[in-house]
This record gives structure tokens, sequence and C-alpha cells, in this order.
């Protein structure tokens, strides 16, 4: 369970840096993300090192390297989502792609929810809708200044939630078809991957890099790096089922009390329900069949 916790604390944490920083307006919130990734991947750097002579697996690679194609992909996604339909319906479209992985691990490799699981699966989709639907608004949120044409937003929303969804999805196959031993491999290959194009990013655009966006890029690279292997060290002991439902509603009910709590926002009673669902969510989810 405590490694459950440990994901949530920095998944949040990985979004409130983001936030933070858009709301803040003095850094360069690509910068930032390109920072975030080269830092992931220096610090698993060690640990790859260490283990990959007699644990390094072809198949825990391309795992790892299809998640970080998605990580890095969906960053950008991400921004650009938030400039169309705000911070709130992008948190939403973000924590609902756990149903990609869900659904495949019980099609797939069998998965087998209790009827109590089930229920904590519906209340855990439905406490994220009205959570992230209804937040408070953000005093500095990013709102479109022009509609544009009306496809690009359907657009957006759908690739965001398959990038997302496939970078779970991975997580969840690298359970099934490789060893707990290989996940620094999977780890530094999927860092790897992000950080390669990120460093391309800075080179190509040519900006000076502030020491602050250096700070921030590493915070926020460190908590993405420990988001990621939380939840890995998760999968090890719960079905998929469990874990990223636990895992997105914890982290959106904790990005949602500490924001409401630094940034004065407000919770109407809508999501005040959705976190009391949540909360039950939480309890059936982990009702684990006696064997």
């Amino acid at each position: 369970m405590i490694y459950l916790l440990l994901n949530i604390v920095f998944a949040s944490a990985f979004m409130l840096i983001i936030k933070w920083v858009q709301d803040r307006e003095r850094e360069d919130v690509v910068t930032v993300g390109a920072i975030n990734y080269i830092s992931a991947c220096l610090l698993i750097l060690p640990g790859f090192l260490q283990n990959s002579p007699g644990t390094f697996s072809l198949t825990a690679a391309m795992t790892g390297g299809t998640m970080g194609s998605c990580y890095f992909i969906a960053y950008f996604f991400v921004i650009y989502s938030i400039r169309k339909i705000g911070a709130s319906s992008s948190t939403v479209i973000a924590v609902l792609s756990i149903l990609l992985p869900i659904t495949c691990g019980i099609f797939i490799w069998n998965e087998s929810p209790n009827r109590f699981q089930v229920a904590g699966i519906g209340l855990a989709l439905l406490s994220l809708g009205l959570i992230g639907g209804n937040s408070a608004k953000i005093p500095n949120d990013i709102t479109p200044k022009k509609p544009g044409p009306a496809w690009i937003t359907p657009v957006v929303l759908v690739v965001f939630f398959l990038l997302a969804g496939t970078a779970r999805l991975s997580q969840e196959t690298f359970k099934h078809v490789s060893t707990s031993d290989q996940r620094p491999t999977f780890l530094f290959v999927a860092f790897a991957v992000a950080a390669i194009p990120s460093l391309c990013v800075l080179a190509f655009r040519r900006r000076p890099v502030l020491v602050r966006e250096f700070v921030l890029g590493f915070a926020l690279g460190s908590a993405n790096y420990l988001q990621t292997h939380f939840i890995l060290k998760s999968l090890q002991y719960f079905e998929g089922f469990v874990v990223f439902p636990i895992t997105s509603a914890g982290a959106l009910i904790l990005t949602t009390v500490i924001a409401t709590w630094l940034l004065h926002e407000r919770l109407n009673r809508r999501t005040i329900a959705g976190i009391g669902l949540a909360s039950v969510a939480l309890v059936l989810l982990h009702w684990l069949p006696a064997s």
C-alpha cells in the first residue's frame, strides 16, 4: 500500500509543479518539461548501469521505449490541450485514460475484478469526472483566445487520451512480460527515449536556460521518475484494475486539496461529492477476495 501512496504523492507533485510554472509565467514550460525528461534519465542511469549486464531485456526496452515516446509527445499535447480547453478538462482526459490498461488487463491478461472492485471502478471514474470537470478555476489558467476550427479540439482530446492510455498500458504490459529486476532497463529506456528529443528541442530553440528552469525541471523530473517507479512497484503486488483507479483518483484528490490550500480555489458541491465517492471507491477497489 505504501507504493500506491508514494505514487499518488509524486504524481500530484508532477501536476502541481506544471500548474505552478504556468501560473508564475516567469519560466518557459517547454524548457522545464525538456529538462524534466533529461533529469529523470540521469537519475535512473546509475541503477541501470549497475543492473544492466545481467538483467537487460529487449522486451523491457521495447515497452519502456513505448512509454517514453508517449510521455514526450503527450507533454506537448498537455500544453496545447490546456490552452484550448483549460487545465481542469485536460486533467479529466488524462485520468480517464486508465480505461485502456484496465480493459486490456481484463480481456488480454484475464484479470478478474470481483463485484466490489467493479463497483469501485465505476465510482472512481464517476468521482474523477465530478472532481476534474468542476474544479474551481485557477486565477491564471490558460483559456483559448480564438476558437479555431471545430475539429481541432476533439482530435486533441482523442490523441491525448490515447497517448496517456498507451503510456499506462506500457506499464501494465511490463508487469506481464518482464520481471522486477528488469525495471531499471524499462525506466532508463523510457526516459532516454524522452530525453533525446528533449535535448533536440533545447538545441533547436537556442534559448538561454535560466537557473530556476534547471531547478524546476530537475524537481519535475524527480517527481516524474519516482511516480513511474512506484507505480511499477505497485503493479508487483496489485492488479492493474486496482492500481490505476486508486492512483488516479488519489492523485487528483491530493492535487485538488493542495491547489485549494495554496491557490485558494473554492470547492463546489459536485467536487466535494466527487471526493466522497472517490473515498468509497478506494475502499471497494482494495477489497480483495478472501482466498
